[in-house]
Protein backbone atom coordinates (compact mmCIF):
# COMPACT_ATOMS: atom_id res chain seq x y z
CA UNK A 1 0.00 0.00 0.00
CA UNK A 2 3.09 2.63 0.72
CA UNK A 3 4.47 1.82 -2.63
CA UNK A 4 1.14 2.43 -4.25
CA UNK A 5 1.09 5.38 -2.46
CA UNK A 6 4.44 6.94 -3.40
CA UNK A 7 3.32 6.01 -6.83
CA UNK A 8 0.18 8.46 -6.74
CA UNK A 9 2.13 10.99 -5.44
CA UNK A 10 5.11 10.68 -7.77
CA UNK A 11 2.79 10.85 -10.55
CA UNK A 12 0.56 14.15 -9.34
CA UNK A 13 3.92 15.94 -9.23
CA UNK A 14 5.03 14.96 -12.37
CA UNK A 15 2.11 16.01 -13.83
CA UNK A 16 1.91 19.51 -12.01
CA UNK A 17 5.81 19.94 -13.52
CA UNK A 18 4.50 19.12 -17.23
CA UNK A 19 1.24 21.40 -16.35
CA UNK A 20 3.72 24.39 -15.15
CA UNK A 21 6.99 23.58 -17.82
CA UNK A 22 4.92 22.84 -20.90
CA UNK A 23 1.53 24.41 -20.07
CA UNK A 24 0.38 24.02 -23.70
CA UNK A 25 1.70 20.72 -23.93
CA UNK A 26 -0.33 19.68 -20.81
CA UNK A 27 -3.45 21.18 -21.97
CA UNK A 28 -3.90 19.36 -25.36
CA UNK A 29 -2.74 16.46 -23.07
CA UNK A 30 -5.97 16.89 -20.75
CA UNK A 31 -8.05 17.56 -24.02
CA UNK A 32 -7.54 13.99 -25.00
CA UNK A 33 -6.45 12.66 -21.40
CA UNK A 34 -10.16 14.15 -19.36
CA UNK A 35 -12.88 12.37 -21.82
CA UNK A 36 -10.95 9.09 -21.79
CA UNK A 37 -10.37 9.14 -17.86
CA UNK A 38 -14.48 10.22 -17.80
CA UNK A 39 -15.36 7.20 -19.90
CA UNK A 40 -13.14 4.77 -17.77
CA UNK A 41 -14.79 5.61 -15.06
CA UNK A 42 -17.84 5.50 -16.35
CA UNK A 43 -17.00 2.04 -17.00
CA UNK A 44 -15.90 1.11 -14.01
CA UNK A 45 -18.89 1.98 -12.35
CA UNK A 46 -21.34 0.20 -14.53
CA UNK A 47 -19.62 -3.17 -14.16
CA UNK A 48 -19.33 -2.52 -9.74
CA UNK A 49 -23.28 -1.25 -10.25
CA UNK A 50 -24.13 -4.64 -12.16
CA UNK A 51 -22.35 -6.60 -9.49
CA UNK A 52 -24.25 -4.99 -6.79
CA UNK A 53 -27.77 -5.96 -8.41
CA UNK A 54 -26.90 -9.04 -9.26
CA UNK A 55 -25.53 -9.63 -5.19
CA UNK A 56 -28.87 -8.11 -4.44
CA UNK A 57 -30.86 -10.49 -6.72
CA UNK A 58 -28.94 -13.54 -5.39
CA UNK A 59 -29.92 -12.19 -1.77
CA UNK A 60 -33.62 -11.92 -2.41
CA UNK A 61 -33.88 -15.07 -3.97
CA UNK A 62 -32.01 -16.72 -0.86
CA UNK A 63 -34.26 -14.95 1.15
CA UNK A 64 -36.84 -17.12 -0.26
CA UNK A 65 -35.41 -20.62 -0.34
CA UNK A 66 -33.90 -20.60 3.28
CA UNK A 67 -36.26 -21.96 6.33
CA UNK A 68 -37.21 -19.69 9.07
CA UNK A 69 -34.32 -19.07 11.77
CA UNK A 70 -31.90 -21.01 9.82
CA UNK A 71 -28.79 -19.32 8.54
CA UNK A 72 -27.33 -19.92 5.10
CA UNK A 73 -23.31 -19.32 4.09
CA UNK A 74 -24.01 -18.16 1.17
CA UNK A 75 -26.27 -15.20 2.07
CA UNK A 76 -23.62 -14.11 4.69
CA UNK A 77 -21.53 -14.16 1.80
CA UNK A 78 -23.25 -12.50 -0.48
CA UNK A 79 -24.07 -9.58 2.58
CA UNK A 80 -20.97 -9.42 2.53
CA UNK A 81 -19.78 -8.92 -1.02
CA UNK A 82 -22.13 -6.34 -1.06
CA UNK A 83 -20.63 -4.44 1.79
CA UNK A 84 -17.39 -4.78 -0.21
CA UNK A 85 -18.58 -3.26 -3.26
CA UNK A 86 -20.13 -0.49 -1.37
CA UNK A 87 -17.17 0.82 0.19
CA UNK A 88 -15.58 0.51 -3.53
CA UNK A 89 -17.81 2.87 -4.99
CA UNK A 90 -17.79 5.01 -2.22
CA UNK A 91 -13.55 5.40 -2.27
CA UNK A 92 -13.84 4.92 -6.08
CA UNK A 93 -16.12 8.12 -6.76
CA UNK A 94 -13.92 9.90 -3.83
CA UNK A 95 -10.95 9.44 -5.38
CA UNK A 96 -12.13 9.84 -8.80
CA UNK A 97 -13.78 13.20 -8.19
CA UNK A 98 -10.43 14.28 -6.66
CA UNK A 99 -8.52 13.57 -8.43
CA UNK A 100 -10.34 15.03 -12.00
CA UNK A 101 -10.48 18.20 -9.75
CA UNK A 102 -6.89 18.15 -9.64
CA UNK A 103 -6.79 17.87 -13.35
CA UNK A 104 -8.64 20.73 -14.24
CA UNK A 105 -6.51 22.56 -11.42
CA UNK A 106 -3.46 21.70 -13.10
CA UNK A 107 -4.52 23.11 -16.15
CA UNK A 108 -5.08 26.41 -14.83
CA UNK A 109 -1.84 26.50 -13.11
CA UNK A 110 -0.15 28.63 -15.47
CA UNK A 111 -2.74 31.50 -15.01
CA UNK A 112 -2.88 31.50 -11.65
CA UNK A 113 0.28 31.78 -11.54
CA UNK A 114 0.30 34.78 -14.00
CA UNK A 115 -2.54 36.27 -12.46
CA UNK A 116 -0.46 36.16 -9.07
CA UNK A 117 2.37 37.66 -10.94
CA UNK A 118 0.33 40.18 -12.51
CA UNK A 119 -0.92 41.43 -9.00
CA UNK A 120 2.72 41.39 -7.58
CA UNK A 121 3.64 43.94 -9.91
CA UNK A 122 1.08 45.93 -9.84
CA UNK A 123 1.12 45.91 -5.88
CA UNK A 124 5.06 47.14 -6.20
CA UNK A 125 3.95 49.66 -8.88
CA UNK A 126 1.43 51.43 -5.86
CA UNK A 127 3.58 51.20 -2.89
CA UNK A 128 6.58 53.28 -5.41
CA UNK A 129 4.04 56.44 -5.49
Amino acid sequence: MIVFIVLIVAVALGLAFAAYKHPAGYRVMCVFALPVLVIGGFLVLVIKISDLNASAKSIYNEFQHIQKDAISDHLTYQISRLNEDRRFLKVFLIYYISASAYLVFLMFLPDFLNLAKGRRRTLRDTDGM
